[in-house]
């Protein structure tokens, strides 16, 4: 996998590339025998030049072959409190292919000891020379599992996070401002540039290539597109695999470290370095140096390597699950034969003209899960999708939430539709933001148990733009409502009209109002802009309440608003408020501009059309005629 310009400056003249490779969509199994007694290690002091050994890998199928391995030096201090062996390896044509991704790890060892893993590779290099992490690093690795950190950001919750990247438009025109500028949570920012259909590996990196050690945004080293895969069905996940009592791992094998598994997989492969007992460690490098982490190991399977003139790779399976990882750092990464994992299970289930049922697992994962949600919907709609701007996809989340202090789990529905170029990949920023804001959210602990989306695609274009609002422009003090029709124009360029009546309410005072119509998605980004107070949950309640609400595109709001400025106290618009108090909220630096006024009447109603776009008029009520009584005598 290429460097990134900010990557490859930082690395400066040693250029090291971690040696995995990830994605792969093929369901494969194997045993690898009883595990053998950990051998003694040679410090790095005793490593000189000339020395000859040899490493352990698997080149094709399961069995772990030997390469020849010769020692060309040491560099002393190529990271803080860490060196790096330089050695050149030989033998089932790594000298034309030179090291290839997903050879990370792959033990090597001298005079009979093992040295440490083989790491680092250089992209273009003209002789199989790599680096080897030294084995007192790699076996300085925690040993004791330990609990992930909560991933949680600092500040105050942002209610436009949960503004859609479209929405906002409304906002702008009203009340002059840009809603939805940085309304995407962490990890979720790729998503946005998806147009059309990409493959499933392009859209992996999208994902999770905020998540890189360079932290530049680019994709993850061991994130890389092997050539000619397809998609295995028919595979179940790994929670419904037992651990196998027989199937374990030894140095050398290939392993895979599993986000993503059951109908396609998703996963990083690399080689196991060292076991002892059930300890075992992998890779040699980081795969995200996340810390403390609880990821399935697996087992793998490798087709072959695939040579190539800039870094050659793998090309694999994962297998079966036989333990897991739980420590993710510099030398390497560390976990336990045996142990098990958490899982989320994903059921998708898409209806239309190519239906089926989908069902994976994938990590249970504070900061993987809301995009390894998503990546598995999205693989689904691969399954028979088409071009992704001739396509209306309507879908609807169930998740189920157990709560922390909570005995009985809650349900969470969401749904919502996307059309016209792009609006599939777009439907990221709807799918897991909200799984990520419970998540991330600062009030209690929340765990995400299981995860059903339905997908109704149908073909052709659904989507609409608002384009004007019909109606009468005034009407008397006591109406009980206010018919109007809305105008749009279709993908298609045809016009459609929508009639719908706002009931009024009683009492409604003569003055100036606003009314407008939008979509729920942009009435949200709106809400955001004008009184954000009103978002600002204090408590887990107020964020669960505030996801629940209605967001989906395909909702038609019409709404009258008072052409009043009232003021907000505490996140209340205070419309009648004395100027006494006006004035003091002023002073006060409350956000009273922010406003725009308090609702008289609202309605929302569903409709056939993802929906862009809004519509804004003036509506004077007037009062009526007043009765001529019989006079009063002066």
């Amino acid at each position: 996998m290429p460097s990134s310009p900010k990557r490859a400056h930082q690395l400066r003249d040693r250029r090291v590339l971690p040696l995995v490779v990830a994605a792969v969509f093929a369901l494969a199994g194997g045993a690898h025998g009883a595990p053998v007694a950990a051998p003694a290690i040679i410090p790095v002091a005793e490593i000189k030049p000339g020395m000859t050994g040899y490493g352990l890998s698997v080149f094709a199928g399961s069995r772990v072959d030997t390469f020849t391995v010769r020692v060309l030096g040491v560099q002393a201090n190529a990271r803080v409190q860490g060196s790096m062996v330089l050695v050149e390896v030989g033998g089932h044509g790594l000298e034309q292919s030179s090291i290839a991704q997903g050879m990370s790890g792959s033990p090597v060892y001298l005079d009979g000891r093992f040295a440490g893993a083989l790491a680092f590779g250089w992209e273009g290099a003209l002789a199989p020379i790599g680096g080897v992490t030294p084995a007192q690093e790699m076996l300085a690795l925690p040993t004791e599992p330990e609990t992930p950190a909560q991933w949680r950001h600092a500040g105050n919750w942002d209610p436009a996070k949960l503004v859609g990247p479209g929405a906002g438009g409304l906002a702008g025109e009203l009340l002059g401002r840009t809603a939805g500028a940085d309304s995407r949570s962490a990890g979720v920012s790729a998503v946005g540039a998806i147009t059309g259909w990409p493959d499933v590996l392009d859209l992996g990196a999208a994902l999770l290539g905020p998540l890189s050690a360079s932290g530049d945004g680019s994709a993850p080293s061991w994130l890389c597109r092997p050539a000619a895969l397809a998609v295995a069905g028919g595979g179940r996940g790994a929670a419904a695999r037992a651990l196998p009592v027989a199937a374990t791992l030894v140095p050398g094998a290939a392993c895979a470290v599993s986000l993503v598994s059951g109908d396609a997989d998703l996963g990083a492969i690399g080689t196991v370095s060292w076991v002892d007992g059930d300890r075992v460690l992998i890779f040699g490098h980081p795969l995200m140096q996340r810390g403390a982490v609880d990821l399935p190991l697996a087992t793998a399977d490798i087709v072959t390597i695939l040579p190539s003139r800039r870094i050659s790779f793998k090309i694999g399976s994962p297998g079966t699950v036989v333990g897991a990882v739980h420590h993710d750092l510099r030398a390497g990464v560390a976990g336990r034969l045996g142990a098990r994992a958490p899982l989320v299970p994903v059921d998708v289930r898409v209806e239309g003209a190519a239906p089926g049922s989908y069902h994976f697992d994938v990590a249970d994962d504070a900061q993987l899960t809301p995009m390894l949600v998503f990546w598995s919907f999205y693989n689904a709609l691969l399954a028979g999708g088409n071009d992704a701007s001739r396509q209306v996809v309507t879908w609807r989340m169930q998740t189920s939430w157990r709560l922390a202090g909570e005995a009985n789990s809650r349900s969470l529905v969401q749904r919502g539709v996307a059309s016209g170029p792009g609006g599939a990949g777009a439907l990221g920023d709807d799918l897991m933001t909200p799984l990520a804001v419970l998540l991330d959210n600062p009030f209690a602990g929340a765990h995400l148990e299981k995860v059903a989306i339905t997908a109704t695609v149908t073909p052709g274009r659904g989507d609409a733009v608002i384009t004007a609002l019909g109606g009468p422009r005034r009407v008397e003090a006591g109406a009980t409502s206010l018919p109007l029709t809305i105008e749009l124009r279709n993908a298609e360029g045809r016009r459609e009209l929508l009639p719908v009546t706002v009931p009024l309410p009683a009492g409604l005072p003569a003055g100036s109002y606003r009314v407008v119509a939008a979509s729920a998605a942009e009435f949200f980004a709106f809400e955001a802009q004008r009184a954000p107070e009103r978002l600002q949950p204090a408590r887990l309640e107020d964020l669960w309440e505030l996801l629940a609400s209605e967001r989906s595109p395909s909702d038609l709001v019409v709404t009258v608003f008072a052409a009043d400025h009232p003021v907000l106290v505490g996140g209340r618009e205070l419309a009648s408020a004395p100027g006494s108090i006006a004035r003091v909220v002023a002073v006060g630096r409350q956000p009273a501009d922010q406003a725009l006024a308090q609702r008289a009447a609202h309605v929302q109603v569903p409709t056939a059309w993802a929906l862009g776009g809004h519509a804004v008029r003036t509506l004077e009520v007037v009062a009526g005629a007043t009765a001529v009584g019989a006079g009063r005598r002066p």
